[in-house]
């Protein structure tokens, strides 16, 4: 009979330890898609304020940004960079932690359009898909 019931515990212990693993995978997913819907929007606010600025210093004539507003942000679990080519900039977003703190990387340019992909924590490219958030 005590074997029985040693048996029984554990099978339960077992059981209770594969659901508590599958709640933790599904709360590290939940907050990877968190951190990437919330880089993407991060990223499309800053590019944004970036061409704001380009074409402002375009109209001006001025041919010179100050880059004293144009700070690169800081957003959870991702590391942000900017690139700029006369006129024309990227901004890219790379998880810190691939897998960890996110799995996709990101991209928006002058066109305001956030691309996406996973590119196993490099940057993205240009020809990735469009980000749609879901």
């Amino acid at each position: 009979m005590l074997i029985v019931l040693l048996i029984l515990a554990a099978v339960f212990l077992g059981v209770l330890a594969v659901h508590g693993y599958k709640q933790y995978r599904l709360r590290a997913q939940q907050r990877m898609h968190e951190n990437e819907y919330n880089v993407a929007v991060t990223l499309w606010e800053y590019a944004r304020i970036v061409k704001g600025e380009v074409d402002a210093a375009l109209r001006n004539g001025r041919g010179v940004l100050d880059f004293s507003g144009l700070a690169v942000p800081h957003s959870r679990g991702y590391s942000l960079s900017i690139e700029m080519i006369g006129p024309y900039f990227r901004v890219y977003a790379v998880p810190q932690k691939y897998n960890r703190s996110g799995r996709l990387s990101f991209l928006t340019d002058s066109t305001l359009s956030v691309r996406a992909s996973d590119h196993a924590g490099q940057q993205a490219t240009a020809e990735d898909d469009e980000y749609r958030g879901d």
